[in-house]
């Protein structure tokens, strides 16, 4: 099956220039939207497997484009395309529900890599963002380790040390000798029991509370 992917940008030709790259590999099946009225409503009936969203779409915040798409029953992995890189920017995706974020004048080569990162339960963010990011996301630390963790099975917690090591879905499926599903359902669970948006901010969230990579 072909992955799904929506481009959202309001510029027409850019959007259409990346439904070309896109179609171009061999696995996926892009389209490309540029009215953002329409968005939410295309999400729910196409059910893509991921979204590319301009962060500025006219007078429309694909931000809170990207909150609403996330209240859609199994919504799909989203990767924002932005010309502003920065923290704040960044910190909104994030919590709005985002799993990864792209310059505008980054390579094909580079977008392309963070969709697959992100199909994979992955994160894609600048490496000058990642930090910066991470410092200033909500600080959990007034809730004592102990507490936060908690309410994570020994699984679940495992899961969670490798996602902080860097290893995507299918790299803990492997280490856990578990299949990449079972593997995105213990992520989905992690993420929902820290109150997090995304697998990235699950992680931020682990970092602040003092777990650290094996």
């Amino acid at each position: 099956m072909p992955v799904r992917l929506m481009i959202v940008d309001d510029h027409r030709v850019f959007g259409q220039g990346l439904e070309a790259v896109f179609a171009a590999e061999p696995d996926f099946e892009p389209m490309s939207i540029s009215a953002p009225s329409h968005v939410v409503d295309m999400v729910a009936a196409w059910r893509p497997d991921v979204v590319i969203m301009d962060v500025r779409l006219g007078e429309v915040s694909g931000i809170d484009l990207i909150k609403q798409v996330m209240l859609l029953p199994s919504p799909p992995v989203v990767v924002v395309l932005t010309a502003y890189s920065d923290v704040a920017t960044a910190i909104s995706a994030i919590q709005a529900g985002a799993v990864g974020l792209v310059a505008k004048d980054a390579s094909v080569e580079h977008l392309v890599s963070a969709v697959r990162a992100a199909l994979l339960n992955g994160s894609w963010l600048p490496a000058d963002l990642l930090a910066a990011v991470f410092a200033s996301l909500p600080n959990p630390a007034v809730v004592p380790q102990q507490t936060l963790l908690r309410k994570l099975t020994a699984r679940e917690l495992q899961v969670l040390t490798l996602m902080v090591s860097g290893l995507d879905r299918h790299g803990i499926a492997e280490r856990l000798s578990q299949s990449p599903n079972t593997v995105r359902t213990h992520i989905r669970n992690v993420t929902a029991k820290l109150d997090c948006h995304s697998a990235l901010e699950a992680v931020a969230v682990a970092l602040r509370a003092g777990l650290r990579p094996e």
